[in-house]
């Protein structure tokens, strides 16, 4: 064998090594991969817990457009409006014999008419109408508590005090249901007056009304 011929062999041999790195391993490689990526698996949709609620009620009027004073918000105008005497006197009917609200307590055997003409509660009555006063000749009962509705407007007036403009509806009775069957909204202004930690209902601006509707 001669020198060349050995040293042919010689360099043949890390040639083809090279050539088995370089060109074979890659498209090994390559295949692997596409073959773990057909195989592997396909994760699922994430699948939704808890309870999940549909409902076509709009949601309510918010006041966060609304700019308060420190210590004075959507929430503590309502409540200050409720407590109020003035608002939370309810609307009462005197049961009269001409009166609207008479025939629904008839109905309802809540009062029994006398032969002098006069109207008095039955035992049903007086365990059933509540807030009910009685007199030596007549029952008066409550047909509706007002009830806040919401918060349009609150204006800066100085001074410390707030002028909140608002609305209201009637909450009727069982028995003032039949004379307000559709209650509607009422419009009312209120001055609010104090600082920080201290706000009361100072005055009505605008008179809260006594109209059944």
């Amino acid at each position: 064998m001669t020198d060349g011929t050995r040293v042919l062999r010689t360099v043949a041999v890390p040639v083809a090594i090279a050539l088995i790195f370089l060109v074979f391993t890659p498209r090994l490689c390559t295949k692997a991969i596409v073959s773990a990526r057909k195989q592997k698996p396909v994760a699922a949709a994430p699948t939704q817990t808890g309870l999940s609620i549909s409902s076509s009620t709009p949601a309510p009027k918010r006041v966060g457009t609304l700019r308060f004073p420190p210590g004075l918000d959507g929430a503590r105008v309502e409540y200050l409006v409720e407590i109020d005497q003035m608002f939370a006197q309810p609307l009462t009917m005197e049961a009269t014999a001409d009166a609207p609200v008479t025939a629904a307590l008839l109905e309802r055997g809540y009062v029994e008419k006398r032969a002098d003409g006069t109207i008095v509660p039955t035992h049903e009555g007086l365990i059933n109408v509540n807030g009910a006063m009685q007199s030596a000749n007549s029952w008066t009962v409550p047909i509706a508590q007002r009830k806040f509705v919401g918060l349009d407007t609150i204006e800066d007036t100085g001074d410390g005090r707030y002028v909140a403009s608002m609305r209201w509806r009637w909450e009727p009775t069982p028995v003032g249901s039949v004379l307000i069957p559709k209650p509607q909204d009422h419009r009312v202004k209120a001055e609010l007056a104090g600082g920080e930690r201290n706000w009361v209902l100072a005055r009505w601006v605008t008179e809260v009304d006594r109209e059944p509707r």
